[in-house]
């Protein structure tokens, strides 16, 4: 049985688009529904015709993207939405602010008034438990910062999610909240259900002897200037080994690098070369970082592994909701893998978008896919199988 529905339009106007998905979600109350669109469309107008669209939706959230994921697959200049039905889960949002004046205590205090919030009504025994979802705007630079504060204050809950992109022009992104949309800011919605659950991750990634040092940067805008004594780029394409001309997202996507934290590599993802020779990164990097260069092992493989132990672990999935590095999607277009990995997320209802970051328990990290996965309702205490 499959309660959570999953909707999905590409008609250019929003009326239209809009209605399709409404058709679509039909006949069922929702505890939230979330939505996650192209940068195309006018996002305030958008924003309203959503919430007048589901009125009886308690909670209403999404973001752009740089591609959507659906009911195609990969899937671009759309918008997917998926609802959470309210029978089997109970949600709790809130909007976050004005990142670029970003202030931890009071984020700390809003995300404290949400939680109160959540547990008002007392406990409900038949949860399985709670996580937090949480979409930024993806060029805010404040993912760190915010996703360390969320989970901190949210203790053992743990918190995902993912940066809004705006394919790949970084101009503007945006976050939707009810019937408004915003940039500079993030929105949080923290989840209880009665489903089984697991959260899924897949990095196909493994670190090189390869190193590199950070020896000049400016923390504070992602920006490396100087790769052992050398500028960024030059170095960057010495060590990987590319003519410093073919710098694009594709070639930062086939050379990834990664760093040691905790005792786990985490992909640090690039994503320009500036006109000083410097390097944007799509994360927070510093000096005297090290970095090693990092190569592939099968990312198909990597991610049926991955969606196999949640189908293990909670029995079969009803849905995965998932934020999808825009990198992984650039690589797979390169190696010739992106329809049977679109297949696979079309098989496994895998809905979500292609973001420019991804949170995985409060920690932001970069190409990766990150998710939560529904199986059905734990069955009670004496009830039939």
């Amino acid at each position: 049985m499959r309660s959570i529905r999953v909707a999905s339009s590409s008609a250019d106007s929003i009326s239209q688009a809009v209605s399709e998905l409404t058709t679509q979600l039909a006949g069922q109350d929702y505890a939230i529904v979330l939505f996650f669109c192209a940068d195309s469309f006018d996002q305030a107008g958008l924003a309203v015709a959503m919430r007048s669209s589901f009125p009886g939706c308690t909670s209403l959230i999404g973001c752009t993207t740089a591609g959507e994921i659906g009911p195609a697959g990969y899937q671009h200049n759309s918008i997917v939405a998926i609802g959470l039905p309210a029978g089997d889960f109970s949600v709790t949002t809130a909007l976050l602010p004005q990142l670029d004046e970003f202030n931890i205590a009071d984020c700390e205090q809003q995300v404290r008034n949400a939680l109160q919030r959540t547990t008002a009504n007392g406990p409900d025994n038949e949860m399985q438990g709670q996580f937090a979802f949480l979409l930024i705007d993806g060029l805010s630079r404040r993912e760190e910062a915010l996703g360390k504060a969320v989970q901190l204050t949210l203790g053992s809950i743990p918190v995902i999610g993912g940066s809004a992109g705006d394919s790949l022009q970084f101009r503007q992104t945006c976050v939707f909240h009810d019937n408004s949309a915003h940039t500079n800011a993030a929105v949080l919605a923290i989840i209880s259900t009665r489903l089984r659950y697991c959260f899924v991750k897949a990095q196909h990634f493994e670190p090189t002897a390869n190193r590199m040092v950070i020896t000049g940067a400016r923390p504070e805008a992602r920006v490396v200037t100087e790769i052992n004594g050398y500028p960024a780029a030059t170095e960057y394409a010495r060590i990987v080994g590319i003519p410093p001309e073919r710098l694009n997202p594709d070639a930062f996507a086939a050379f990834p690098v990664v760093v040691r934290v905790g005792g786990q590599e985490y992909v640090r993802s690039i994503q320009k070369v500036n006109p000083d020779n410097s390097l944007s990164f799509y994360c927070a990097i510093d000096k005297g970082v090290v970095l090693s260069r990092a190569v592939g092992v099968d990312p198909l493989r990597n991610l049926i592994t991955a969606l196999d132990a949640a189908d293990a672990e909670i029995g079969p999935l009803q849905a995965v909701l998932a934020c999808d590095c825009i990198l992984r999607n650039l690589e797979f277009k390169q190696s010739g893998q992106l329809e049977e990995i679109s297949a696979l997320l079309r098989q496994r209802k895998v809905t979500g978008f292609l973001s420019f970051g991804e949170l995985h328990r409060g920690i932001h990290v970069n190409q990766t896919f990150n998710g939560i996965a529904f199986g059905q309702a734990a069955r009670r205490e004496g009830q039939e199988a």
